[in-house]
């Protein structure tokens, strides 16, 4: 079976407790369960956690519990997110932003090696989470799949108060009392945090500086590595359903008898039909 390494650097309350644990990533888009993800559902966190939950397994090749996912901080599960989705293609991202000038707006793809991808991620791994508000060095940790969902469960009258929710939630111990001590004396302490953040999480907010081919002008552009990783796999999914369709409309098999057939001899099938096709 195709599969990829990866390393987890997490320590969660799933019986995974040593600093770099070896997991394996099988493909999504082989088997039953895949199929039962809703890629339709409004908390994407969820969303993106039963994926990893169902692709992703330790060295006993054993499925691991789901209170690892919600342990996995943001980053890191947007790095898992990414290998799954390029597995079938390349290790590569490729991109389609828009120029940034007015003057141009025309389409530019970027293709971006997954190997440096998870560089940035690695890199920021080993930075500290620290940011100076009023001559205070606040700590924070990174955000996790648990934060954003109790997150998403409370009710913030408006942007800047959701803000400093999330970020007193974030704070190390004994950080929450100065946190409120100076953070009303620096006017731009959000704008501070977000360069910060920026840095020590960069696939979370991931931009890159890129040259138009056609006018020339630098472009600032941000990218949603998570939601492109989510678009490739739904495509990957719906790709499963045409091929039950194709094997089940040709040979008459169940979908549990489709699902049992391994993924390579799948394809050899296909391939059958597809010849048999071509040949009338």
């Amino acid at each position: 079976m195709l599969r990829s390494d990866i390393t987890s650097n997490v320590t969660s309350s799933s019986g995974i407790d040593e600093e770099k644990t070896k997991l394996f990533l099988r493909p999504f888009g082989w088997f039953a369960e895949d199929l039962e993800i809703d890629f339709h559902q409004t908390r994407r966190p969820d969303l993106e956690m039963q994926i990893l939950e169902c692709c992703i397994s330790n060295r006993e090749e054993a499925k691991l519990d789901s209170s690892f996912f919600g342990n996995l901080e943001i980053g890191k599960r947007t790095e898992y997110l990414l290998t799954l989705a390029s597995l079938s293609n390349s290790s590569k991202i490729n991109l389609n932003l828009r120029c940034s000038n007015l003057e141009c707006q025309r389409q530019m793809e970027i293709t971006i090696p997954l190997l440096e991808i998870t560089r940035l991620q690695q890199q920021s791994e080993n930075q500290k989470t620290e940011i100076a508000i009023a001559n205070e060095k606040i700590s924070l940790r990174k955000p996790t799949g648990n934060d954003q969902r109790l997150w998403q469960e409370q009710h913030f009258s408006d942007e800047g108060s959701a803000t400093l929710a999330m970020v007193q939630s974030l704070l190390v111990s004994e950080q929450p009392s100065t946190f409120k001590q100076v953070y009303s004396q620096e006017k731009d302490w959000i704008e501070m945090l977000n360069q910060v953040m920026e840095e020590i999480d960069p696939l979370v907010n991931f931009n890159l500086q890129v040259i138009c081919p056609y006018c020339g002008s630098e472009n600032l552009q941000y990218f949603d590595l998570g939601a492109w990783a989510l678009q490739q796999l739904y495509g990957v999914q719906q790709q499963l359903i045409v091929t039950i369709h194709r094997l089940a409309s040709h040979y008459h098999w169940s979908e549990s008898e489709i699902l049992a057939i391994p993924p390579g001899r799948r394809s050899r099938y296909l391939a059958l039909i597809d010849r048999e096709e071509n040949y009338r």
